[in-house]
């Protein structure tokens, strides 16, 4: 015997409610073929208005393709093609997301079954990424030319 800790799983334990499936083939779909800006929009959407049975099922498995934009920027910025996803840019697209989710319902990711964004992670992060783009390249050449044999 397995007790649940909510009305809804047990619902659909019992199948008496439908599963994500059709959020999964559809979140799939727009990974194919949209931007990443029209996946998180569509993330967003199905989040307020769908109330998918697992979220954060459907956040862990299409995140990639929804920040994927943020990774492309970084790494432009960065002037580093190698770069790879981080916390932080799946963290950017989570506050994204959030704010869409705002205006759409009214509703913080919390309240829809996600975790809430980390917004002092994302301050910190463009604090960091600003720090890193004021280097002057001519001095940090210069000091490499100098000091590396």
């Amino acid at each position: 015997m397995y007790l649940c800790e909510t009305y809804r799983e047990a619902c659909q334990l019992l199948h008496l409610m439908e599963d994500d499936a059709h959020w999964d083939s559809t979140l799939h779909d727009a990974s194919i073929s949209a931007h990443p800006q029209q996946i998180r929009m569509l993330f967003a959407v199905i989040l307020s208005t769908c109330m998918p049975s697992n979220p954060l099922e459907l956040w862990n498995k299409y995140k990639h393709n929804i920040a994927e934009d943020i990774l492309i920027r970084t790494r432009h910025h960065a002037r580093n093609p190698d770069l790879l996803i981080t916390l932080e840019m799946y963290n950017e697209a989570l506050i994204i997301i959030e704010y869409m989710c705002l205006r759409i319902a009214n509703k913080t990711l919390v309240q829809l079954g996600m975790t809430a964004p980390n917004r002092d992670m994302h301050d910190l992060f463009d604090r960091e990424l600003q720090r890193e783009q004021e280097f002057n390249s001519n001095d940090l050449r210069l000091f490499v030319q100098s000091n590396i044999t």
